[in-house]
This record gives C-alpha cells, sequence and structure tokens, in this order.
C-alpha cells in the first residue's frame, strides 16, 4: 500500500490552532490598527506564495515592531504545549478511522500549511498517529502548490489525499496528479443518501463545489495564483471519515 495523506484543520481536528491561539489574542484583536496589521502582514506573504505566509509568530513579530507595540504578543510554541486541550479538538470519528486506515496498510502523513513546529506539537498531545508531517517549514511551500507532495514521491500505489478544502486540498492533490477526495462534513441529507460512489456523478455537483469554491475564496483571501482558476471536480465526496475508510476498503 502507498502514502494516504490527511488535512488537518477541518478533517482530523477542529481548527485546534485557531481554537488554543485565539482567546489568548483577544485583546490584541481587539484593537483595529493591530487586527489589520496582522490581516495585512498575512496577505502580503500569502501574495508572494511564501511559507511564511503561516508563520504566525514571526508575523506577530513584525507587527509588534512596526507599531512599537509595548505589550508582547503570547509565545505560540509555549502556548501550545502548555494550555489544557479540549476533548473536541479532535473530531469523533478521527482517531478510530485514522487505525483503520493505517490497518487497510496505507502509510499516514498529515498535509497542514500550519507550520510543524506548531502543528507537531497539537498532533502529538491530541495522540493522532503519522509517518511523515508535510508543512510549510519542512517543504519549502504550501498547498495548494503540486510540490508540497513531492517528498511522498516513490509510493507503490497512487496517493490519496483526503481534505475540506476545494482551493487547496483538492485542487493541490490533483495538480500532483493525486487522488482528491473532499470531505464536506455539512452534507445534507439528500446527499447523504446518494452512495459514495455515484456522488462524483450527481448533476449538481458542479453547483455545490462552484458555491462552496466562493465562500472558501472569501473566507481566505487566497491570492489570485493560489485561486483554482475553474473549480476543481474532486475525485470522491464523503461525509465523514468512516466513509473514506468504506472506499478505501473497496479498493480506491
Amino acid at each position: 500500500m502507498g502514502w494516504l495523506s490527511f488535512d488537518l484543520d477541518g478533517t482530523l481536528a477542529d481548527w485546534p490552532f485557531r481554537r488554543v491561539a485565539r482567546p489568548w489574542l483577544e485583546p490584541f484583536l481587539a484593537e483595529p490598527r493591530v487586527r489589520h496589521a496582522l490581516r495585512e502582514e498575512y496577505l502580503r506573504r500569502l501574495a508572494e506564495g511564501s511559507p511564511a505566509a503561516f508563520d504566525w509568530g514571526d508575523i506577530q513579530r513584525a507587527v509588534a515592531e512596526r507599531l512599537r507595540l509595548e505589550r508582547p504578543f503570547p509565545d505560540l510554541e509555549r502556548l501550545l504545549g502548555e494550555v489544557e486541550l479540549e476533548p473536541t479538538l479532535l473530531y469523533p470519528e478521527a482517531l478510530p478511522a485514522v487505525h483503520a486506515v493505517r490497518a487497510l496498510g496505507h502509510r499516514i502523513a498529515v498535509a497542514t500549511n500550519g507550520l510543524a513546529r506548531y502543528q507537531r506539537v497539537l498532533l502529538d498531545r491530541l495522540g493522532l498517529p503519522y509517518d511523515r508531517l508535510l508543512a510549510p517549514d519542512l517543504t519549502q511551500t504550501i498547498k495548494p502548490h503540486p510540490s508540497f507532495w513531492s517528498s511522498l514521491d516513490g509510493a507503490a500505489v497512487p496517493l490519496v489525499h483526503v481534505g475540506d478544502l476545494l482551493s487547496q486540498d483538492v485542487w493541490g492533490a490533483q495538480q500532483a496528479g493525486i487522488l482528491a477526495v473532499w470531505l464536506w462534513r455539512q452534507m445534507p441529507p439528500d446527499w447523504r443518501r446518494t452512495p459514495v460512489f455515484e456522488r462524483p456523478q450527481r448533476p449538481d455537483l458542479e453547483e455545490v463545489v462552484a458555491a462552496r469554491l466562493q465562500s472558501e475564496l472569501e473566507e481566505h483571501a487566497l491570492a489570485p495564483h493560489l485561486r483554482p482558476p475553474r473549480p476543481p471536480r474532486p475525485d470522491y465526496v464523503v461525509a465523514d471519515l468512516w466513509e473514506l475508510v468504506e472506499l478505501l476498503g473497496l479498493g480506491v
């Protein structure tokens, strides 16, 4: 068997970095000039396609110097290692599903745009098993660039990647020649009633994908070169990770 890569935020876990760090950053975000400066610095780096776009510690350092802030930002690495983690950070099926994927013989990679020095702490504390971590400070690039997955070349069978973002996970994986599974956790009941293997043929998939992609682009403010030229069509659509296990068990 070959590699299977999972996105982290929105796929395995409910945005743990954001949920852990946000309460400690609220006093800074409450100040409009600080909030705007942080977003401006993030978007500038993202427009350059720089892995540093997700280095929130360095973004905070740059903003603190520019605005000459007297109060220091929290030490993010220390915070992630010490704060109590809520049990709801992991999606309920994440851990058993990952174990099931491993039992099928797949090697597990976690493919995240969060930096390794942040995400590794969270993965270890959450108890998620994995064989390799793909992150911007390790790959020197970000999703959706196809080279993000290049360190997994040489797998015995084609790669599979599963993630919740069409603009990063699905489009990026397909550019890299990887089978793309879109995890749609908000899937409505009529879609859930459609068998997994039939969902890619649904005539309304294109409309759903276009609407979801537009919502993503507005929320994540991706730079033009990180935007798909057209809505990507996922190879498979699943509502949860158990449906992914079902697909893999049937030979996908």
